[in-house]
């Protein structure tokens, strides 16, 4: 999306997994859709940190430990299973253990009578012995009976007392759980500090202009953010989300009424800071406004749907059932819990012969309370019409219903559903589907005045089967006022979206926040995202050659380095970015999600962002979800492995280095085959040499540009022939070999020798195509990007590769070989055999043409981007 001129940030948070909770999914989306970036941070359900884009906005999940909540947990445990000591077993494996230690001491005692037997020995001695020996076993058997009666004991004390204790706690809960004063938030909900933990330092870190709150659980983290953010002089404006009226939530399980009022009391002490708040329905917008003694009534911004104009699903529920037009569906969309009511219908089919009803469960029908849903339709006999299904995503909710007969919200009573206006009341209805609800106040008060159903009395299964009849026999009735534009209208999130926008509008004092089409929306089809390295320039050059050969495809480079060698790239970002700024992290982390089709990780590193020890693997999880190919690239020394090279090649870097950077580079190594066995995705390497060390890995040639480096200056005219050496930092330690040789030639008068390091790329271009002969390193025995260039400029170069090396490659090599060894000789050689050394230059701009200047590179990854 295009962004606004300002360039409006809003971070949203809300403790869940975001992707089944429509509401923060619709407002995130209508504020994206009018240029605003929008983050969403939310809690990952697996404990795995993820990113993902949807509806437009940037979904963070992050892994929140709960370490405070948890800690009151076990404390909460500790506390009732204690028991005085030597009164029980603390555990059932304790008192295992006990039992088979002293029957195995009984064992053993038997077996010595029996040794002791065998060895009696005769004579009054022997016989003295025995006696003695038998008193011994006999005091121990005595010991270990003793020792089993006592186990019996303790237990039975343990059994005793156990249950005195069990009902002592359950009457301290009993009463503690119906004292709601003082319901300190801080003991009863640890988990809303555990999300500050979590969710603070993020928020710090977007430096967004306003933090959206969704539900009490985080209103606190959001006013603390616009805390900290007025230190830094900043105005960060809070936003708070009231999902529904706190402390009329109702009581379940563990919802008991200090467990409200603790989220009352959160909800409490922070709303004061907000500087707006939207709700779900006008009563509970005028009950906030009232007991909070609010300067401002909040924004009343109903759930509903959001429906696109034409959706195909592959099966609507009917279809899914298999169940003909004729038979009459009643279907009920939710979440399931004994406060939503669906017991009451379940009860009332018994009185509605041939009447069917569906049960969608959120998020699954695999849970304990739809097996409670079960048993009761099996006790009444209509189980043969009870259905369960899974939930469809939510933009398929509204069409996958439609062809039922009526939905139904047999919501019981509570003081929150008294004013709640829930979402499901829009997908049925905006899905032309007549409505059938509990008399709860808000739901009441519109579906009577909009005559879209019928209202029964909560609870009530017999009313529930009455206004049933009479809905199903006039369904074309309320179908006739669902199709009213006037009721659309109303009920659209459409609206809704607009009446957000303006709040924001209103708040910010900024021009109208309208939606917006992206005029610079990327074209669909092909992309490809090569980094973050860019080493050598070589990810602008495979993409751009991507691009020049097949025009289908679009390709952009990316490097996150210091850019001191003046390498040409499409997108860049610092060191300090990559490593420390979530934000550009997270907007690098957006366009790609929505733009790119294809990534290729250059030497291990993730792409989008890396903290310490993490590799390219840590992103894979949200490319494979976002539907990205991915592979890895690999240059050199990230892969090649010191030992291996050592130990085949003479002239190694590493040959006689123990030192801890060698080390260093071997735990590095180590580390990156340990990741590279898991991965399944394709794999490229830069060098032919580097093949042997990356199994199941294809060369992808380096690439440069024959045309740029073209020179006009002749080869080896001058009387004395200039020789260049450039060592990169890999190569450096063989320019301990090379420059001793090199100065020594120079000071005969046989050359002119240029030693040249760390400077510009293009000032190093200039000086290779000025240059006679090009030395390339003499260790690693392959050649690369450096070579390349010396041979398209036209110059002898000189260099190792060996053998094996050369013979992979598909046609002779112009680099003349050397060592450190014979180095002197190659160039006294040259020097001496002038025709020679043109014949090897002018072989070389024809090499770099056949093999790198991009057509080779570019059909080695054509199977990976999908074929031209």
């Amino acid at each position: 999306m295009t962004r606004s001129p300002e360039e409006l940030r809003v971070v949203m948070l809300v403790a869940n997994e975001v992707t089944n909770d429509s509401r923060v999914r619709k407002e995130a989306a209508a504020l994206a859709e009018a240029g605003v970036q929008v983050t969403v941070l939310g809690v990952s359900a697996n404990g795995q940190q993820s990113r993902e884009m949807l509806d437009g906005a940037m979904v963070v999940r992050v892994a929140v430990p709960f370490i405070l909540r948890e800690e009151r947990k076990a404390g909460r445990k500790a506390r009732r299973d204690w028991r005085p000591p030597l009164i029980g077993y603390p555990t059932k494996r304790a008192y295992l253990a006990r039992s088979h230690r002293v029957s195995a001491g009984l064992k053993e005692l038997k077996a010595d009578s029996g040794h002791a037997m065998k060895a009696k020995k005769g004579g009054p001695a022997g016989q003295l012995a025995f006696k003695a020996g038998v008193l011994t076993r006999l005091v121990r058997r005595v010991g270990w009976q003793a020792a089993r009666r006592g186990i019996w004991l303790r237990k039975g004390l343990g059994n005793g007392l156990n249950q005195p204790f069990k009902s002592a706690w359950r009457a301290y809960d009993g009463v503690n759980h119906r004292i709601t004063w003082p319901a300190r938030w801080r003991r009863v909900h640890p988990e809303a500090i555990d999300l500050e933990l979590a969710f603070g330092d993020l928020i710090d870190r977007l430096e967004p202009d306003v933090v959206h709150a969704h539900d009490m659980h985080v209103i606190g983290v959001a006013a603390r953010a616009a805390g900290r953010a007025k230190l830094r002089g900043k105005d960060l404006k809070v936003v708070y989300d009231a999902h529904e009226y706190v402390p009329g939530i109702a009581r379940y399980g563990s919802r008991t009424r200090k467990y409200i009022a603790a989220w009352a009391n959160h909800e409490k002490e922070y709303i004061g800071a907000a500087d707006r708040i939207v709700t779900v329905s006008s009563a509970i917008a005028d009950r906030l406004e009232k007991e909070h003694k609010l300067p401002l009534k909040p924004t009343v911004i109903l759930n509903t749907p959001d429906i696109p104009e034409s959706i195909e699903i592959e099966r609507d529920i009917r279809a899914k059932l298999r169940l003909p037009v004729e038979v009459p569906l009643l279907v009920y969309s939710g979440g399931i819990t004994a406060v939503r009511g669906i017991e009451t219908a379940i009860e009332a089919l018994p009185s509605m012969p041939g009447v069917h009803l569906a049960v969608v469960a959120v998020p699954s029908p695999k849970q304990p309370a739809v097996d409670v849903l079960r048993k009761l339709a099996d006790k009444l006999g209509v189980d043969d019409r009870m259905h369960y299904l899974h939930p469809v995503a939510p933009a398929e909710v509204t069409a996958f219903l439609a062809t039922a007969d009526a939905g139904i919200i047999p919501m019981l009573r509570a003081p929150n559903h008294e004013m709640a206006m829930p979402n499901k009341l829009f997908e049925y209805s905006l899905g032309g589907l007549p409505v059938l609800v509990s008399d709860m106040a808000s739901m009441k008060e519109f579906v009577t005045r909009t005559g879209i159903g019928e209202v029964f009395q909560a609870a009530n299964s017999a009313d529930l089967a009455e206004k049933a009849k009479l809905l199903l026999s006039r369904t074309d009735t309320y179908r006739e006022r669902l199709a009213d534009p006037a009721y659309k209208l109303e009920a659209a999130w459409s609206g809704q979206a607009e009446r957000l926008r303006a709040l924001y509008t209103e708040m910010l004092g900024r021009t109208q926040l309208e939606p917006v089409l992206d005029a610079n929306s990327e074209a669909p089809g092909r992309r490809l995202l090569v980094g973050p390295v860019n080493s050598a320039g070589q990810a602008y050059l495979w993409t751009s050659a991507v691009v020049r050969e097949v025009p289908s495809i679009a390709a952009e480079s990316l490097t996150t380095g210091s850019g001191k060698f003046d390498f040409k790239v499409h997108r860049t970002g610092t060191y300090e970015q990559y490593r420390e700024d979530l934000r550009w992290q997270l907007e690098l982390t957006a366009w790609a999600l929505q733009n790119v089709t294809h990534v290729l990780f250059e030497a291990g590193r993730p792409m989008f962002g890396q903290m310490p020890g993490q590799m390219w693997d840590q992103d894979v999880p949200m490319l494979d979800a976002a539907g990205i190919r991915h592979g890895l690239v690999f240059h050199g020394s990230e892969v090649r492995d010191p030992a291996r090279h050592r130990a085949k090649y003479q002239f190694s870097p590493f040959a006689d280095r123990t030192d801890e950077l060698t080390m260093r580079l071997q735990a590095a190594n180590d580390l990156l085959r340990e990741h590279l066995v898991r991965y399944e995705g394709p794999r490229f390497v830069t060098t032919p040499d580097l093949l042997e060390y990356v199994e199941e890995s294809e060369w992808l040639p380096v690439v440069v540009n024959p045309d740029e480096l073209a020179s006009s200056v002749p080869v080896m005219d001058r009387e004395v022939p200039v020789v260049l050496h450039a060592p990169s930092a890999s190569a450096l330690k063989g320019s301990v070999f090379v420059d001793p040789v090199l100065t020594a030639l120079d000071a005969k008068g046989l050359i002119k020798y240029q030693r040249v390091q760390g400077v510009p790329h293009p000032e190093l271009m200039a000086m290779v195509k000025d240059a006679d002969i090009v030395v390339d390193q003499m260790l690693l025995g392959s050649y690369g990007v450096f070579a390349c260039e010396a041979m398209a400029a036209g110059r002898t170069t000189v260099g190792h590769v060996a053998d094996h090396v050369r013979d992979l490659l598909p046609t002779d090599l112009p680099i003349v070989e050397a060592t450190p060894d014979d180095l002197t000789e190659v160039i006294e050689r040259l020097v001496a055999e002038r025709e020679e050394a043109r014949k090897i230059a002018d072989a070389g701009p024809r090499y770099v043409r056949e093999l790198h200047d991009g057509r080779k590179s570019v059909e080695v990854l054509l199977p990976f981007l999908g074929g031209r």
